[in-house]
């Protein structure tokens, strides 16, 4: 049920809060119910508790929290965009960094409130994101904007970057972020130590670099290959 329906026959706006400390659920909870308009309808305590009780109550706002045992409120916030689009994710944490938040939102979240948010706070997220739309503090709104166009910035250099270099030669890098000396690598490629140390030194050109350490923080800094896990 759309937020225009639940205003129209007089429901309220059906929420599950999502959080491993029972005491901080709690006081979400109590929040919420204080809360024209805003029904609780059922609580989780982790990520993969969260996508359960999604499919099986469909509220139409999440209250997430970020960081919980199995799995975390940003992977869960994916996994129930990707299963049910109409249910809307607000993430309640307390970390104000833009790039959780940023994270959070690529994740298809819509809406970041800090843990210390307001009884008002609160009611004006839930309604914006069940209504479509999206809840973000002015400050906050101005740093993500300042951190999304910075990985835009990023997100260009890596595709001029990755054109730049030829197939072996991102093969190459990817094979010195995963820590692997030019031995390894001619070994692992079947080609000889040089014509690998030749490939890293045209590495070393394209991406303005003088070793392997900078090659590959660059690497990671424009996200060109993903950071060892």
């Amino acid at each position: 049920m759309s937020e225009a329906n639940n205003e129209e026959n007089g429901a309220p706006t059906k929420v599950l809060v999502v959080d491993d400390h029972s005491v901080t659920r709690h006081g979400v909870v109590l929040l919420c119910e204080n809360a024209e308009g805003v029904e609780v309808i059922g609580e989780a305590a982790d990520g993969n508790e969260a996508i359960a009780r999604v499919a099986e109550l469909l509220p139409d706002v999440v209250l997430m929290d970020v960081d919980m045992p199995r799995r975390d409120g940003i992977s869960a916030t994916k996994q129930i965009r990707q299963d049910h689009p109409s249910v809307g994710v607000v993430v309640l944490t307390v970390h104000e960094d833009q790039e959780t938040i940023f994270e959070a939102i690529k994740a298809g979240a819509s809406g970041y409130l800090p843990k210390s948010a307001t009884l008002d706070d609160i009611r004006s997220a839930v309604k914006a994101v069940a209504a479509g739309g999206s809840f973000l503090d002015p400050v906050q709104a101005r740093k993500l904007l300042h951190q999304f166009n910075r990985y835009a910035d990023e997100t260009k250099a890596a595709a001029d970057i990755y054109y730049l270099l030829t197939g072996r030669e991102r093969e190459i890098l990817a094979l010195l972020a995963e820590g692997l000396t030019s031995r390894q690598i001619a070994s692992q490629l079947v080609i000889s130590e040089r014509t690998v140390n030749t490939h890293i030194g045209n590495i070393y050109r394209k991406l303005h670099v003088n070793n392997r350490v900078d090659a590959v923080r660059e690497a990671m800094r424009i996200r060109l290959v993903e950071p060892p896990r």
